[in-house]
Order: structure tokens, then sequence, then C-alpha cells
């Protein structure tokens, strides 16, 4: 029998809940947001009234690529020209979405996780009435109840065969293939050899330093021109299909990281993510 060492899921989800929460008012241009985003390692930003934190909307970090390469890019095209500087000034009202799933301080850890599997979303603002108080992320939720999920196999969680990228592709190559696939991270493979990992992360990160060196007429495509390799992290935490999701967590939460690459005899075979661990989660409470 498994012992719970805090995750109960019929507890109150202030429990793990953030309470202070940085939000953005819808006047908030995509610069400040992807600047917030890579300060404080959020990958979204609720939208609030600056007035009384009325909640009007998310921002997520996939908003934004679907904005500079995705479907979304019509409105930087049409309003800016595809120009990335005048680009990342376009407010973030245009971007953000307006239909949030939310808790209330009342509901159950359990709520919550059964709430962001069945709408899909990596995040709950916690509302109370239409003001924000608080968020949970999935972070939190897998941080605080593993336990439940603790000898299940990593390879029972994991998702297979994972999408690469090689380490000459550009960054924009990258970019639209974390849109089309609906992926935030991406193995970066030689041949069959692990070179590293580029995530939406490292995406935003260039997007906020490259924002203060570019050309004003350079496009998104220029903009993201680099290889991969300048960019993504050499020093991947790996994690085996054989070691349990209590191994793999742990490791997560000790390298800050939200996924690891799954490898096999030198082998990349898999990548397990927050996400995965959470639907294991949903389906064992």
């Amino acid at each position: 029998m498994l012992t719970r060492r805090s995750g109960l899921p019929d507890t109150s989800i202030v429990r793990v809940a953030t309470t202070e929460v940085v939000s953005l008012p819808p006047t908030a241009t995509v610069k400040s947001a992807v600047d917030t985003m890579v300060r404080y390692g959020f990958r979204r930003v609720p939208v609030t009234e600056p007035d009384d934190r009325t909640l009007v909307g998310v921002l997520t970090g996939r908003d934004v690529l679907e904005y500079l390469v995705g479907e979304r890019k019509e409105i930087l095209d049409r309003r800016h020209e595809g120009r990335f500087l005048p680009g990342l000034h376009e407010p973030i009202r245009s971007l953000m979405r307006t239909e949030v799933y939310v808790v209330t301080p009342y509901d159950t850890v359990g709520k919550a996780v059964k709430t962001m599997m069945k709408f899909d979303v990596g995040a709950l603002p916690v509302v109370e009435g239409d003001k924000l108080v608080g968020i949970v992320t999935e972070r939190d939720l897998v941080f605080d109840m593993y336990d439940v999920v603790s000898d299940v196999p990593v390879s029972e969680a994991m998702t297979p065969d994972p999408v690469t990228v090689p380490p000459d592709s550009s960054l924009l190559e990258a970019a639209e293939t974390m849109v089309k696939e609906g992926f935030r991270r991406l193995p970066v493979v030689d041949g069959d050899r692990l070179e590293g990992i580029v995530t939406m992360t490292d995406v935003l990160h260039h997007v906020s330093v490259k924002s203060s060196e570019i050309d004003p007429d350079a496009t998104v495509e220029e903009a993201l021109d680099v290889p991969v390799s300048d960019v993504m992290t050499e020093d991947v935490i790996t994690v085996s299909p054989d070691d349990t999701l209590e191994e793999a967590v742990l490791r997560m939460k000790g390298a800050s990281v939200g996924g690891l690459v799954v490898e096999e005899t030198g082998d990349v075979v898999g990548i397990l993510t927050e996400r995965d661990v959470l639907h294991a989660i949903a389906e064992a409470i």
C-alpha cells in the first residue's frame, strides 16, 4: 500500500496554490509579457484589470509562439508587416485567451487535477467572484501528489518516440515544430546521439534578449534564424523507462525542470513531462 506524504485529492486547493500572483493588464505589450515569463520562469501570465484584479484572460507561452510562427501570425503580418520588433509592441489583449478555466479557494486539489485534464490546460487561476487571488499549476499538483503514482514505471506514463530536431536546425524551425506538434520541449539529436534539449522557454528567452539587439525592420524569420545548438541546454536530465515516477518527479524537482528525456541503452525512446505525470495522477485518484 502506498503511503501518502502530502497529496490528498479532497483537501483544499489553497494548500498548493500560489497566492502572490504576477499578472499583467490587457494593455501590456507582448514584449513585457515575454520578459515577465522569462524573469519569473512562468509559462503563462494571468491578465487582470489593473484597478481591481478582475481576471479577464490568460496569456501563455504557446500563445506567443502562435503569434510569432503559427496560425495567429496573420495578426503580426497584417498590423506590423511581419516585423519582429514592432510586433512585440502589440498589446496582449489581441492574443490572450478570454475563455479561462478557473477554480475557487473552496475547490479541492482533486478537482483541479480533473479540470486540468478535461480542458488540457497547465494552470488554473484561483478566483473569488471574478477577482484573481491565486494560481495553481500542474507543477504544483505533481510535486504535491506524485505519491499516488510513485511506483508506476516511467514507461507507462511517458510519451514514446518524441519529435526531435537536429542541432543545426534553426530556432525558427524548432518553434514551428513546437506549435505544429503541440510540444513545449524537443530533444536535440545528432544521428543517434542526444546533444541537448530546446524548450519553449528557450525560444522566449531568445525573443526577450533579441528584442534589444535587432534591427527594427528585421522580420520574425530573421530574428529566429539562429541554430538550435546556440540556445539549447546541453546538460540534459534523463531517466530510464524502468525508473519509477517517484524517481522521475524527484529528478524534475531537483533540477527545476518540467520534463525529462527518457533514454534506454543510449537511445531516446520517450519524454516524460509534468503533464504526463499529472495524467497518471488523474487516473489514479
